[in-house]
């Protein structure tokens, strides 16, 4: 099932919640950054909110309490939170028996901090569906946590997306009238409906990818090395960002790999769609079959089916692990990280599977929560 923006942001307020109060877990936090990373305008909110004061303060005198109010409207509003006509409760304080019977005021910061949350709450749905230009656009937008393995996104012009595990799909509420586009952030496998005048694009971060009816793969995770397109039917035209002139067309059963953070120099002499590329910095090559189903293994999560390519290193596997088992995975050798491995694991769990590549390859481990350290 699709998770809803709201969703998130329940689960937002949900961990940070825990955060502040010091009983999130480290799969908890992880799964925090994990948010911060596809809604990072939420990170300055978290900083206010963790730096408040929650506990109730005593105040002598209204106007004290006032002005330490005035003090957290301020700091809302350089955090770009506006409101309107916020009141607090007053509370008057009786003296101690037998003391000086002046007055004092208490102020809740709870009161506050609701009044935040109310309208942080209001203003992520406000952005969440404008652009940064202020046109009202309602982006639609699906975002999986780790460990999701599958979900599937039917668009509404009858594409099918699955996504895989930390990833993030947007579109407009346009989508289809004039021109298919979707925004990608992580792995997801397309099957395109087919519309001659109306070509399916999808953005990321170093790749544009440009269809009219087709099957294929996308991986563009933040932290992966590499960007791929995997071709299974039909044919695409790949950009490379700020190489506009350089576009490189696919054929079935290949796979077009970009090397993430690399400028590079010359892609092609020409304004020739460039095809058999061999560089150093992006290549086209066949894709890897299993053998032992001939499935490829660049969509064997689609199939619900943890499978590494030949010669991927631990620390690649490693990174395709902690999405597939919502895990943090830390190595103290450098030497091991370098391990070439080659297997598939499908209802493993993740001890499981890390027991039976040690028996392959020498290393060891320790597991506390979510949290695994690898060690020679």
């Amino acid at each position: 099932m699709a998770i809803t923006a709201f969703m998130t942001i329940d689960r937002f307020w949900d961990l940070l919640s825990k955060k502040n109060c010091g009983e999130a877990s480290s799969g908890e936090l992880k799964e925090l950054e994990e948010i911060f990373l596809t809604h990072p305008e939420w990170k300055n909110t978290s900083d206010i909110l963790s730096n408040l004061n929650f506990q109730s303060t005593v105040f002598e005198n209204n106007e004290e309490a006032e002005s330490a109010f005035e003090a957290h409207v301020t700091r809302m509003k350089k955090a770009d939170v506006e409101f309107n006509d916020i009141r607090l409760n007053y509370e008057e304080i009786e003296p101690r028996r037998g003391g000086p019977s002046s007055k004092k005021w208490l102020i809740s910061a709870g009161v506050l901090v609701l009044a935040l949350i109310t309208v942080f709450v209001l203003k992520i749905s406000k952005v969440s569906s404008e652009t940064k230009s202020g046109k009202q656009t309602n982006l639609s937008q699906v975002t999986t946590k780790p460990g999701s393995r599958k979900t599937q996104v039917l668009l509404p012009d009858g594409s099918v997306v699955w996504l895989n595990s930390s990833s993030k799909l947007t579109y407009d509420k346009n989508f289809g009238k004039n021109i298919r586009e979707v925004s990608l952030t992580g792995e997801a496998f397309f099957d395109v409906t087919k519309d001659s005048s109306h070509p399916f694009i999808i953005h990321t971060n170093v790749i544009d990818i440009k269809v009219l009816g087709t099957a294929f793969n996308v991986r563009s995770y933040p932290g992966d090395a590499s960007t791929e397109t995997s071709l299974i039917r039909g044919k695409v035209e790949v950009t490379v960002k700020n190489r506009s002139n350089a576009k490189i067309y696919l054929s079935p059963n290949e796979k077009l790999t970009v090397l993430n953070n690399v400028t590079v120099n010359k892609i092609a002499t020409s304004q020739s769609p460039v095809k058999n590329v061999s560089e150093k910095t992006l290549s086209v090559d066949q894709l890897n079959y299993s053998p032992v189903d001939s499935t490829p293994i660049e969509t064997a999560w689609v199939d619900n089916k943890l499978r590494f390519q030949k010669n991927e290193t631990f620390r690649e596997v490693a990174l395709k692990m902690e999405r597939w088992y919502a895990v943090t995975i830390i190595f103290d050798d450098k030497e091991v990280e370098q391990i070439p491995l080659f297997g598939s694991f499908t209802t493993e769990t993740i001890d499981q599977a890390l027991d039976a590549l040690r028996e392959i390859h020498a290393f060891n481990y320790t597991k506390t929560e979510n949290v695994i350290r690898i060690t020679k």
